[in-house]
């Protein structure tokens, strides 16, 4: 399915392309967006120098594409990064060693260098930047995510349909927020929780015990504003940028699989789209459903499903898996 919905729609996409804001943007896209890439525009940020340059050098020629060597948090000022052996859980915590040594190769967390970085907000960057219309935040940066959002608060409130955030249920990092601390301050500006990527983790003390599961420990959550709270905005922009905001909504809706919220976000536009302009959203949607479940409604899928599920579990290295999440976020296949 395409998440732009229908050739009608292009010219919009094609004037107001979704803004997404990568904060913690190593490794650069992520392939659940790649599908996006034709009305997308990226902004990155990423204070590890080394990991910044890499980014900069692969983006030569691609206008859509900025990455800025910048440290976000809830407030302009110094701060101390540190630089972890495996880079990529670098943070501006300190590893809580007493958690996580019960767990294997928590070397990974070894604190190999101290970068002092100048941090700003996320709303202080957009508007000295000249970016005023983002539509979707993803934030890993290792424990500090609600400090980021927190910085965000104006961006958030005022255009942001959408979030994927990196939540911690148990303390990975001394003093970080846990799950309960962004979930309360999401909510309180609009935005639903529609799914969770768990990842669970085994003590080294019976790594090869039992199911594969140990104790969660964090998630990729994904939050999206709920009708009421997008209806509370879109009236206060012009004509032609409130339907693009609704048809961005529609298409980060569907980027994540929920054709039903894209549906229901589409019949409760208002003025944003017009009857004709519903009617083909609803159709094309509708559609593309029929043809996905006629494809997959074969006789005997759910035995068929149950069998290869059950050989999968039996086949998994339960002695090295001691890390193990969903594949997907969203409602996807």
């Amino acid at each position: 399915m395409d998440v732009f919905i229908h050739p009608r729609f292009e010219p919009d996409f094609q004037r107001h392309p979704i803004v997404l804001v990568d904060v913690g943007a190593r490794g650069g896209l992520k392939s659940n967006w790649a599908v996006a890439k034709r009305h997308l525009h990226l902004v990155g940020f990423e204070p590890d120098k080394r990991e910044f340059g890499r980014l900069s050098d692969g983006r030569r020629g691609e206008s859509s594409t900025t990455f800025l060597a910048v440290a976000l948090h809830n407030q302009r000022g110094p701060i101390r990064f540190n630089i972890a052996r495996d880079r990529g859980l670098s943070s501006i915590f300190e590893p809580d060693r007493t958690f996580l040594d019960t767990f294997p190769e928590a070397n990974r967390f070894d604190i190999v260098e101290v970068q002092p970085v100048e941090a700003d907000t996320l709303d202080n960057q957009l508007r000295d930047h000249q970016i005023a219309d983002v539509d979707f935040i993803k934030a890993d940066t290792q424990g500090s995510e609600l400090f980021v959002l927190e910085g965000a608060r104006h961006a958030l409130s005022s255009s942001v349909i959408g979030v994927e955030v990196e939540v911690e249920f148990a303390p990975i990092y001394r003093g970080q927020p846990l799950f309960a601390d962004v979930d309360g301050f999401l909510r309180s500006l609009g935005f639903v929780l529609f799914d969770l990527r768990p990842c669970y983790w085994k003590r080294e003390s019976g790594r090869a015990l039992g199911g594969p599961r140990g104790q969660i420990i964090w998630a990729d959550a994904l939050y999206l504003k709920s009708i009421p709270a997008l209806a509370a905005v879109t009236p206060q922009l012009d004509p032609a940028a409130r339907k693009a905001k609704i048809l961005k909504s529609i298409a980060v809706a569907l980027l994540y699989g929920y054709c039903d919220y894209a549906i229901e976000i589409a019949r409760t536009s208002g003025a944003a789209l017009s009857d004709d302009e519903r009617n083909t959203i609803e159709t094309q949607l509708r559609d593309a459903g029929a043809r996905e479940f006629a494809r997959a409604a074969f006789p005997g899928r759910r035995p068929l499903a149950a069998i290869l599920h059950r050989l999968w579990r039996v086949f998994q290295p339960r002695d090295e898996a001691w890390s193990v999440s969903n594949a997907n976020l969203g409602n996807m296949r």
